[in-house]
């Protein structure tokens, strides 16, 4: 006895029709027949009365209808819990995000994860680049999401580029550079900048960012520094100064907050986002949550 015969049998139960039960499941009237003949050889008893006008059950046929129901249904019932067991994988995930990337799709990914693997508990933590790569080498976490910088004192960490970022200068509406349609670093000489708090830090960042302004041939006035994203964008609103994002944090601005994001000509790739873990780190959740992002496979 196989499923699909049990499949076929209940088809034609519901339409007492062959035809119409062999166009169920795209294939010839002769096939679901012959498929039913050789259930009933199987069982030993008839299960339809077939004259050229009707179709009908026997008692043995309207017997068999409800135990081939609960077959089917427990056979689904069965596959299910395979599924769900090769799922139940319990465990703790710790998860660090740099500020503003929570505007992406990761609550999607994160989400997704979830759904999957629900019996393992996520943490997350939010931060500047220095102290997620702090927190990564101390194992207090576990997969970061952070822009890259330098690597050098990163040898115990293990990454994977997920997607480069343009990098924008965003503007009060008012600034007389926020209506052009592209500019050059150079430029922004003389305007004040906000600037998000940067600890000192062995990992690149700051270094990164005044030799940019370096080769520019200027180094920026600091009018004001923040601790977070939505206070730089406030102070940029408040006409304080300018500040330079990434296009996922500025793709998601709204007029209300009266910035504008202007594109740095030839910076279009600057700001490059990577996920990264310890080389050392034997979490089995981990490997999951790795091969759950697009483009990492493990």
């Amino acid at each position: 006895m196989q499923i699909r015969q049990l499949e076929y049998f209940l088809a034609v139960c519901e339409h007492l029709n062959f035809t119409k039960a062999a166009r169920q499941f795209y294939i010839s009237q002769t096939a679901v027949s012959l498929q039913i003949q050789t259930l009933e050889e199987e069982l030993g008893v008839r299960l339809f009365n077939r004259t050229n006008r009707r179709v009908e059950l026997t008692p043995a046929g309207r017997t068999f209808q409800e135990d081939a129901r609960a077959i089917l249904r427990r056979t689904k019932d069965a596959m299910e819990r395979a599924r769900r067991a090769d799922t139940v994988l319990t465990g703790q995930l710790k998860i660090g995000f740099v500020k503003g990337y929570e505007k992406t799709n990761l609550s999607d990914l994160l989400a997704d994860f979830h759904v999957q693997y629900p019996n393992i508990s996520l943490s997350f933590t939010r931060e500047n680049v220095s102290e997620l790569y702090d927190m990564l080498l101390e194992r207090n976490l576990d997969v970061i999401f952070n822009l890259q910088y330098s690597m050098d004192d990163l040898e115990d960490m293990e990454f994977r580029v997920l997607k480069q970022y343009p990098l924008l200068a965003v503007m009060p509406a008012s600034h007389p550079l926020a209506h052009r349609t592209g500019i050059k670093r150079c430029e922004l000489k003389g305007y004040p900048l906000v600037d998000i708090k940067k600890n000192e830090s062995r990992y690149g960042e700051t270094t990164t960012i005044l030799g940019k302004f370096t080769e520019a041939g200027f180094l920026p006035e600091v009018q004001y520094v923040s601790d977070d994203i939505e206070t730089s964008i406030l102070a940029v609103a408040a006409g304080l100064g300018y500040a330079l994002l990434p296009s996922y944090i500025t793709d998601s601005l709204i007029t209300r907050e009266k910035v504008i994001a202007v594109p740095i000509e030839g910076e279009e790739t600057l700001m490059t986002v990577i996920a990264g873990w310890h080389r050392e780190n034997q979490n089995p959740a981990l490997r999951r949550f790795l091969n759950s992002i697009p483009g990492i496979s493990l």
